[in-house]
């Protein structure tokens, strides 16, 4: 029987071939990850590659409608194995034709593991399948003495929706009902993901099982720019954790391989650590580790985007007033959003898709502006939903060049979608993008999407649904690359209703992304510390919105929240008062002296006491640490706590706040509602 084991880092790699219980003479190749040193012997294992094609079999009863793991498509031998510092690749095959290679990267500054599949079909005939996934780890268990167990057990979970983006959901496998039976019959399944265009409207593409008394955490994210899932999948005594392209139960997605072709899935990213907060940041500094931005997103600069100054009607005037107004910031990019296209008889929200800038709210031509922003010395920038139309556009009505479901348009109340894999479709966008971007001189561009197809659309090929929706959304990637050959350097904002395309491929692919669309509501501290907790800190785009009148604590509380990331101005500053410029000025040069820590800190703490956020009775601590500096910022919401926190060998060297506090052996911060500090501490001061 195959049985290898390696150790990279702190982490063992145990590849075994197992018997399928119930079946004779089969068996299947598993890989569990664990703490080096803990790994347990013989434990159950199922297969690395869960593949099932049309027509198979399961190999465990009462599976059928609960989930398409352990299909007779996992019956596996390895032909092949090669191993170095860098990883594992495994060759293998099911004796028919069907050849996988399964590939684990270890990155040793990260301790995260890389983990893909590639399918050739050498079977000589088609094969169509139902479902592939990226990942699978199986051999999960807690320990009770000598005897595996699934008790104690947790599930992490991130779910999202608009303007709740990643917030933690802590399940135990008792109450999910992933507890073995009396007689250890049944398979427990907990499936879920997103199905359709947008991959974090219900949950973020992560998960991890916490076996909390020996303190370890295995931990997955993944590449997922279109309609995935993931499972906990529980027998007996241990469970497997797995992820993908939602499959044809959960997604619609079925695809046909030709003789000699091969399919290959998108990126896992698995770690094994002590805490779900460890893993988090190993996510989180893998993805920084590999980014690749322009040079003028280096220093994480000061943006502003005037939408929540003029909500959607942007104009030559009002924009050079803006201009004139931040002169005393430090600001490096000017994004003029939505409604710059408006028709003059039309509202802006639903006139997407012609493209053709107002000559009323811009008489001498958008590139006059775009000018402007550059001669106040700042970057232009420019608002697009380039993949859908509006029901005010004449390209809602061109259904030659629409998405189609079992031949009718896909039609989301105002929206209908572009198909990108249309050659015409695509030399329309060249036009009204790309060619716009050049010829006007914009070298940012915020990219929105406000819907998603659902379960897919029609292929020329009679695909599955799922399939044509999996084409778009990576076509819908393909034009971040037509992007940046058109404008060099070009920086791109990843938004979609806020947050709702945040995902780890469409974000290595980006300068930064729209953290939420939490505009200027009291929530936005709470739902800006959990996107951080799964994206890089100089790619989360946080508004902070000003408000002529407002209270010196409100704008504290602004600024505080968006130093977590970036660092977005917008609201009144027509009419800003001299102290009011000073504060801000203030907030801006204490977040130039943290950036270091916001960009590459590690969290150490995120603190929140709030449930309900629209009724947020409560506060937040959230803290980042680096090289002997620490950053914690702190959010009053409905709550007048004296907070205390311990300075561990810190002291204060800066703070942007209107609390009074004390700070010696511990830091104390006499709390109001709706106020907020930050500080800047270090060791040895």
């Amino acid at each position: 029987m195959f049985e290898k084991r390696y150790v990279f880092g702190d982490t063992a790699a145990v590849y075994r071939e197992v018997p399928v219980e119930g079946h004779e003479n089969k068996t299947t190749i598993g890989l569990g990850l664990y703490p080096a040193g803990e790994e347990p012997a013989n434990v159950p294992m199922d297969a690395l590659i869960q593949a099932a094609f049309t027509g198979d079999e399961t190999l465990i009863d009462y599976t059928l409608g609960v989930t398409m793991r352990n299909r007779e498509g996992t019956l596996l031998h390895v032909e092949e194995q090669a191993a170095d510092e860098r990883g594992v690749v495994t060759r293998l095959h099911d004796g028919r034709g069907n050849v996988y290679t399964h590939h684990l990267e270890f990155s040793p500054e990260t301790g995260v593991f890389t983990i893909w599949v590639e399918y050739a079909n050498l079977t000589g005939k088609a094969q169509t399948l139902e479902s592939l996934q990226s990942f699978s780890i199986s051999g999960i268990s807690a320990v009770k003495g000598e005897r595996a167990t699934l008790a104690g057990l947790k599930l992490h979970r991130m779910t999202s929706a608009w303007s709740r983006e990643c917030r933690l959901q802590e399940d135990t496998f008792a109450n999910l009902g992933l507890d073995t039976s009396w007689a250890r019959y049944g398979v427990k399944c907990e499936r879920f993901g997103e199905v359709g265009t947008m991959a974090n409207r219900g949950h973020f593409p992560f998960a991890a099982i916490e076996d909390e008394a020996r303190h370890i955490v295995w931990a997955a994210e993944m590449e997922a720019p279109g309609a995935w899932q993931m499972e906990v999948y529980a027998e007996k005594e241990t469970c497997a954790l797995s992820g993908g392209q939602a499959d044809y139960e959960f997604g619609h997605w079925r695809k046909t391989v030709a003789p000699g072709e091969n399919f290959t899935t998108h990126r896992a990213f698995v770690t094994v650590k002590k805490s779900l907060l460890d893993c988090c940041n190993a996510f989180v500094s893998e993805q920084e580790r590999k980014l690749v931005v322009p040079a003028s997103e280096e220093q994480m600069p000061v943006l502003f985007n005037e939408y929540c100054t003029t909500w959607g009607c942007p104009s030559a005037e009002n924009i050079r007033a803006i201009l004139k107004a931040i002169e005393p910031f430090p600001i490096d990019t000017f994004v003029i959003d939505c409604g710059w296209y408006k028709p003059d008889d039309k509202g802006w929200c639903n006139a997407i898709g012609d493209w053709r800038q107002s000559r009323a709210l811009f008489p001498d031509g958008i590139k006059a502006v775009a000018e402007d922003i550059r001669a106040a010395g700042k970057i232009p920038g420019i608002w697009f939903e380039f993949e859908v139309a509006g029901r005010d556009s004449d390209c809602f009505w061109d259904e030659g060049k629409l998405l189609k479901r079992d031949g009718r348009v896909i039609t989301g109340k105002n929206r209908r979608f572009l198909d990108l894999r249309l050659p015409k479709v695509q030399e329309y966008l060249k036009e009204k993008m790309l060619d716009f971007l050049k010829d006007n001189g914009f070298e940012y561009i915020k990219i929105d999407y406000n819907d998603s197809l659902g379960i897919g659309c029609d292929s020329a090929d009679g695909a599955a649904p799922g399939e044509g929706g999996r084409q778009i959304a990576e076509e819908s990637l393909v034009w971040l690359d037509c992007l940046k050959e058109t404008v060099p350097d070009i920086v791109i904002e990843n938004c979609s209703s806020g947050g709702s395309r945040i995902e780890p491929l469409r974000m290595s692919k980006v300068s930064m992304c729209s953290f939420s669309d939490a505009h200027e509501c009291n929530e936005i501290p709470l739902v800006a510390a959990n996107v951080s907790r799964v994206i890089p800190a100089r790619q989360m785009q946080i508004w902070a919105v000003l408000r002529e009148g407002e209270s010196v604590s409100r704008t504290v509380y602004s600024l505080c929240a968006a130093m977590m990331g970036r660092i977005c101005l917008s609201g009144d500053v027509l009419h800003l008062t001299e102290e009011r410029i000073a504060l801000i000025k203030d907030g801006l040069d204490f977040y130039r002296e943290v950036k270091d820590i916001v960009r590459f800190g590690k969290i150490t703490c995120i603190d929140n006491t709030v449930e309900y956020y629209r009724d947020p009775q409560g506060r937040q601590v959230y803290e980042k640490e680096y090289e002997g500096k620490k950053l914690v910022i702190v959010h009053f919401l409905e709550s007048e706590e004296r907070l205390t926190l311990p300075m561990g060998g810190y002291t204060v060297k800066r703070a942007f706040t209107d609390l009074p506090y004390t700070a010696a052996e511990e830091l104390r911060i006499e709390g109001r509602p709706f106020t907020a500090a930050a500080f800047l501490l270090e060791k040895g001061v």
